[in-house]
This record gives C-alpha cells, structure tokens and sequence, in this order.
C-alpha cells in the first residue's frame, strides 16, 4: 500500500501490476490508433461538432472525448466498444498475466468518465491527490503519473477518465479537464439542472452515454461565463 512517506519512486514501483498496468494503457492507445485512426478522427470530429467545442478548449475536450469512445463507446459494425476489441485481440497474451493485473483489466470494461471534486493533496506529493464524485460521492486516490501533465489545485473540479492500476490508485492517461474555480458554482448548478431532468433514470446521468451531454454543458458555461 501506498503510505504517506512514500517516495515518487516507491509509488511507480509499489507493485509490478501496476508498471503492467501502465504499459497496457499505453498500448491500448498505440493499438486504437493503428486499427481505429479514421473511425477515431470520424467519431471525434462528429462529437466536437455536435458538442459546439469552441476552440480554446479544444486541447482539454480531445483526450475526454479518446478515451471516452476507446471506453465507452461501442462500434457499429461489431457493438463492442475499442477496448473490448483489444481484450480480445490480446487475450491470450494477458491470460498469462498475473490475476491482479486480470482482475483490474475486467473493472476497467466498467469505468466511465466523471466529474470530481478535489478534497484533499498531499503534502509531499502534489501529483498525489483524493477527489470525491460530485454525482455518487465516492472517493478515489489518484495519482498523476505523466509529469507534463498539470495537477489540480484544492477544491477544483475536474473531469475524465479514472482508471484504477493497484494500490487503492486511480490515474489518467489523458490530460485531465480543469473547471475554473471562479464559474465551478454556475457549472455545478448547470449540471445539478441536468440530473434533476434526469432525476427518473440516474443510471443514465452517471454512466457513459450522458458525458458528451454533461461536457458539453460545461464548456457552453465556459464559453459564456470567461
């Protein structure tokens, strides 16, 4: 387990499962890229357009909206989303695998993207954070792995994928979406408005298809409000 005094070193290298992990994240992405690039592009250039992304938030909207569709989305001509495929194709290879690194690689068929609340950073590790659903308040350990990518600050909300890699820790392998802290409260009202619409089928506000919606409102209430 991950403690307080744990040096940045000792939190890469806790558990092999977790460098396992990591690789597998990486090469999920290598492989969408090398079989799904013009579906990929296609469904992207769709969904920003249909969201209205406006430009200057284009760089933190891309990697929600990758790793959403690698995820979440299943493809037309099989209905099985870009990750289910790339178990299949590599089942035999993570078989083979210890049963942790398994275990997660089943969860992961679940996750879906969210909005968190930053409740708590550590004090030694700044890339080492806890955030709460806003939705379902569940709280999750997250850990920044990727050194360019930026952390949040205290009370900030953020948005994305949370995949979970060992040691009660969760990461991106995306740039996470940073909600300003001045407009969170407008933002947070906007969305509170679009679960109470929801309010008969909750299951849909906090799973995988109601993101682009709930991201979208997001970004129209930057738009607007900076």
């Amino acid at each position: 387990m991950l403690n307080k005094d744990s040096s940045l070193d000792e939190l890469h290298d806790t558990q092999r499962s977790t460098q396992d992990l990591l690789f597998i994240l990486d090469d999920l992405f290598f492989f969408s890229i090398d079989k799904y690039d013009q579906l990929l592009r296609k469904e992207t250039e769709k969904l920003f357009e249909q969201m209205h992304v406006p430009e200057v938030l284009f760089d933190q909207a891309f990697p929600q909206i990758i790793w959403w569709l690698l995820f979440c989305y299943p493809q037309a001509h099989h209905r099985k989303t870009i990750y289910q495929d790339y178990l299949e194709v590599h089942n035999e290879k993570w078989q083979k695998t210890n049963k942790v690194v398994r275990d997660h690689l089943d969860s992961w068929l679940s996750v879906v993207p969210g909005f968190y609340r930053v409740v708590k950073i550590d004090s030694q590790h700044k890339r080492l954070f806890h955030v709460q659903d806003v939705f379902l308040k569940r709280r999750k350990r997250v850990f920044i792995f990727n050194e360019i990518f930026q952390t949040p600050k205290m009370g900030e909300i953020i948005s994305g994928m949370l995949l979970p890699v060992g040691n009660n820790v969760y990461t991106t392998q995306g740039r996470l979406f940073l909600l300003p802290i001045t407009i969170a409260p407008e933002i947070m009202a906007r969305l509170q408005q679009f679960v109470e619409m929801h309010k008969s089928n909750l299951d849909f506000v906090v799973t995988a298809p109601s993101y682009p919606a709930l991201l979208r409102i997001v970004m129209q209430t930057m738009e607007e409000k900076l």
